[in-house]
Order: structure tokens, then sequence, then C-alpha cells
């Protein structure tokens, strides 16, 4: 599958806006300038964000249009925010958090039982399912 990931424009703000709010993602600060898109036969059918918390990075607001996904277009937003991720820095440490824990795991993400603050704050008061379904997931490597 051909898809090109790019950095959102102003034109992908109402998408991101759409997605969100149907995904359930976190919509602090969600403005296209922060984000990256998938286009695929010049859709944008995916999206996905890097966030400097100055102490970490955390990848967020990953989110592939419901008739696209299991194609492997989330697998390649997430290598590419990882890539970007440590392009950033990569000496910081790099947190996500999620409902589907596997999906990390395949490029290195292992589950961890308490995670910085802001995590914390992120899995108990702004995800909108129950937080024991969601985990806070750190990037370990390749090993």
């Amino acid at each position: 599958m051909d898809v090109n990931i790019e950095h959102a424009t102003q034109n992908d703000q109402a998408y991101i806006d759409e997605r969100i709010r149907k995904d359930l993602l976190d919509p602090e600060e969600a403005t296209w300038d922060k984000f990256f898109v998938a286009k695929y036969s010049g859709k944008t059918v995916a999206f996905g964000r890097v966030i400097d918390h100055s102490s970490y990075l955390e990848l967020a607001s990953l989110g592939v249009d419901y008739y696209h996904r299991k194609k492997g277009i989330g697998l390649k937003m997430l290598e590419f925010l990882l890539k970007e991720a440590l392009r950033m820095d990569s000496g910081k440490d790099i947190y996500g958090v999620t409902h589907i824990p596997g999906f990390l795991e395949r490029v290195g993400f292992g589950e961890v039982p308490t995670g910085p603050s802001e995590m914390e704050y992120k899995r108990n008061n702004k995800c909108k399912l129950d937080a024991s379904k969601i985990k806070i997931m750190k990037f370990k490597g390749n090993s």
C-alpha cells in the first residue's frame, strides 16, 4: 500500500478534530501544526503526533480511519512517529498511553506500572475509557 506520511497542513485541521472526537483521543493542543498525517491516494487516512514534555517525549493521538485499519497504515505511522521522536532527542524517554498495548509492543515499547505524572493524569482523567484498561507504555528499544 502506497502511503505517504507528511506534516499536516491547515487543511487537515477539520479531519484531525473529527478523528480525535470519534476516536476519543486527547484533544489538548490538537492543532494541525503539531501533527503528521498519512495520505493514501491523496486522501488523509491516519494521523499522529509527538509531544515534547521537556523531560520525555510522548507518541500521542495516533488514529487510523476505520476503513483503512488492518492494512499496515497504523504501524507505518507508529514507526514514523518513533523515528521522529528519536530524531528530536534520542536521549529522552519515550512514552505512549494506549488501550491496545500489543500495538506499541510491536516497535519496542513495554508496559510500565507507573509513568510520569502527565501520563498518569492522562490515563486517569483524559482518557474516555476505564482507566484500568489504559496502559502506560515506555520505549525500551528493539532489544
